[in-house]
C-alpha cells in the first residue's frame, strides 16, 4: 500500500522519465527558507519570486521538517501530534491584494508533506507576491512549492483545430481555436446570457448543444464549465470532454444581453 501511495504522488508531481508521463509539471520554491507558524497567528511571508498561473493544473506542495522536538505523525488522512491534529491554510496574495487560498483539509497527505487544493483558483497571469500562513499544531515548514502543468490526455482527436469549426472539440482546443481567430472563449456567465437571448423557450438546432466556457472549475482544475443550451444550465466536465465552441471576437469584447 505504501509503495502504491508514493507512486501516485510521483505521478501527480510529474516525476517521471522524459517522454514517459501523461502530464508536464514544473515546481518552483516559494520560500527563501524554513518558517514556523505560531498557533492561531497569521505569518506573512514575501515570496522569493512572484508566481502566476499559466496552466490549468495548479497545486501547492508543502514539505515539513522532521527535525524538531515535537513528534508528528503523517498519515493519508492528516497530520497529528500530542497537542492535537494539525490545521493549516495557505493564502497567496496578488499585488492588488486579491487572495487565493488552499487548505490542507482538502489535501493529499504523504510522508512529511501535503498537497493542498486551492479553494479559490488563482486566475491566469495574475502575479502572486506574498503568502499568508495560519494554522494550529503545524510542524515547521521546510518549503512550499508551486506546482503546475498542462494535462496531456489524448482522446484520439486530431490536433488540427479545423474540426472546432464544424463540430465538437476539447477545452484546450476550444481555447486555442478562439485565440487563433483573434478572439476568446465566452465565460460561463456570458454563455448563460447568450442562451437567454437566443434559446430560452425556442427549439432551434443551435439550442440542442453544449458549448465550452472559459470558466474553469476551481475545485478540480482538470475540469471546466460548459453551458447546455437545451436548458441553460452549467455543467462541469473534464477538459478532455468534447463540446461545441462559440468565440467572442475581438478578444477584448464583452457579451451583453440583447434583451431590454
Amino acid at each position: 500500500m505504501k509503495n502504491t501511495f508514493y507512486c501516485g504522488l510521483l505521478l501527480l508531481l510529474g516525476a517521471l522519465p522524459p517522454g514517459g508521463g501523461a502530464a508536464e509539471y514544473v515546481r518552483q520554491a516559494l520560500l527563501a527558507g524554513p518558517v514556523v507558524v505560531g498557533d492561531d497567528a497569521v505569518l506573512e511571508v514575501q515570496l522569493v519570486n512572484p508566481v502566476s498561473r499559466r496552466s490549468e493544473m495548479v497545486q501547492l506542495d508543502i514539505v515539513f521538517s522532521t527535525d524538531n522536538a515535537v513528534k508528528y505523525a503523517f498519515t493519508k488522512d492528516g497530520i497529528s501530534s500530542p497537542r492535537g491534529p494539525a490545521r493549516l491554510a495557505v493564502t497567496l496574495v496578488s499585488g492588488k491584494g486579491d487572495q487565493y487560498s488552499a487548505d490542507i483539509v482538502m489535501g493529499t497527505f504523504y510522508a512529511n508533506g501535503v498537497l493542498p487544493k486551492f479553494t479559490t483558483l488563482p486566475p491566469l497571469k495574475v502575479p502572486l507576491r506574498k503568502m499568508l500562513l495560519r494554522g494550529r499544531n503545524v510542524p515547521p515548514i521546510k518549503q512550499v512549492y508551486w506546482v503546475e502543468g498542462r494535462e496531456k490526455l489524448s482522446t484520439g482527436v486530431d490536433e488540427d483545430l479545423s474540426h472546432c469549426e464544424t463540430g465538437e472539440c476539447r477545452w484546450h482546443e476550444a481555447m486555442d481555436y478562439c485565440i487563433s481567430r483573434g478572439g476568446r472563449l465566452l465565460t460561463k456567465g456570458e454563455l448563460k446570457t447568450m442562451y437567454a437571448d437566443e434559446c430560452q423557450g425556442r427549439d432551434l438546432p443551435a439550442c440542442r448543444a453544449g458549448y465550452w466556457s472559459s470558466t474553469e472549475y476551481a475545485a478540480f482544475p482538470r475540469k471546466a464549465w460548459y453551458v447546455d443550451f437545451r436548458d441553460g444550465n452549467g455543467v462541469v466536465e473534464l477538459k478532455t470532454y468534447s463540446a461545441f465552441v462559440r468565440c467572442l471576437v475581438p478578444a477584448g469584447a464583452v457579451y451583453r444581453s440583447r434583451k431590454r
